[in-house]
């Protein structure tokens, strides 16, 4: 948690003190005639600085009053997917307030730690936690999982709030307190369903109202020529994703043998795409290379004999190979599901 405390008065700063001996690296911003050298001064009226507090901190706690904090923050509000989380507390310090990104952002849980650690009462208004039931925004968040479309992900909250029955498909193992107040594939009642969470990576049609989320455990194993183009790079893997029916949020990580570590297109696709360009050492290679078909020609030249396929069953845990090595005019790509144990 990267923590900001704002606060315009002495009450305030003794209690964004108290937060601080329990949070060391709490960063507590004040006016300047307060600053006796333990806090950072707020240049200029607290509404300009409030941009560079949304960049800067995941967290704001404003001790002052909420009123005051909705007219500061409104203008900066882009979307709950980045947001920081906002909490508002009193100069007393009896109550901490979630006011926004209550799940993604995660306000409501930072509001009842802080609350915790201080002997306030937290205050959570969203309606998922008030009735004690998950909301899909919440499960993504705790299991990290890409929400398809927010929209879907409010309607499907929407309808376990309101108590009607959801069900609850998984490609992948979850944990059972997923599954609270949602109907499971296997019971007789899931063919009774309003609408459904998808936990998937694969991209299907559905009948009902659905919101997926997208686990990331699919890896690339990529082979390619010297100074091959990102551009390139990244058509052979939307191609591929789209042919295997794959989200291209569910790719976790790109891997490639030790001696492509600095070749240009592979580290800017792997940016692009925000996920790790992951480097496999020839040796892990040779051990596992004759599990693959290889090429005298690629073994004569770099010491193995195959990229793709290896470095991408090392990569996903000796996972399940959803494409063999494809070769794409100077690129070879295979796509793994990664192995949980």
């Amino acid at each position: 948690m990267k923590l900001a405390v704002i606060t315009l008065t002495k009450g305030g700063l003794e209690k964004a003190l108290e937060i601080k001996r329990h949070l060391k690296d709490t960063l507590i911003y004040t006016l300047d005639k307060y600053n006796d050298g333990k806090f950072k001064s707020i240049k200029g009226k607290l509404s300009d600085n409030i941009e560079y507090f949304f960049k800067r901190y995941d967290t704001l706690l404003f001790i002052m009053a909420s009123g005051i904090v909705v007219r500061l923050i409104a203008n900066h509000i882009k979307d709950k997917t980045i947001d920081p989380a906002i909490l508002v507390m009193d100069e007393g310090g009896k109550h901490v307030i979630s006011l926004l990104s209550g799940h993604i952002g995660g306000a409501n849980e930072k509001a009842i730690y802080i609350a915790g650690l201080i002997g306030a009462r937290p205050v959570i208004t969203t309606s998922s936690d008030v009735n004690d039931v998950l909301s899909v925004d919440m499960i993504g968040k705790k299991y990290d999982l890409h929400i398809e479309s927010m929209e879907d992900a409010k309607i499907v909250t929407a309808h376990i709030v309101n108590g009607k029955k959801v069900g609850i498909k998984s490609d992948v193992l979850i944990d059972e307190r997923l599954v609270k107040n949602l109907v499971t594939h296997d019971n007789e009642e899931f063919k009774n369903v309003t609408s459904l969470i998808d936990i998937t990576n694969k991209i299907k049609n559905y009948a009902i109202n659905k919101s997926v989320l997208i686990p990331r455990n699919i890896i690339l194993g990529i082979g390619c020529r010297k100074g091959m183009e990102k551009s390139r790079i990244l058509d052979a893997i939307y191609k591929a994703m789209d042919e295997d029916k794959l989200y291209i949020k569910s790719i976790k990580s790109i891997a490639t043998v030790d001696v492509k570590k600095d070749e240009a297109g592979l580290i800017d696709a792997a940016k692009e795409l925000n996920v790790p360009l992951k480097i496999v050492g020839r040796k892990k290679i040779k051990d596992i290379e004759h599990l693959f078909s290889g090429s005298e020609f690629v073994k004569k030249t770099i010491g193995v004999s195959s990229v793709s396929e290896p470095v991408g069953y090392i990569e996903s845990n000796k996972g399940k190979c959803i494409r063999k090595k494809t070769k794409m005019d100077g690129i070879t790509i295979s796509i793994w599901e990664e192995k949980h144990e």
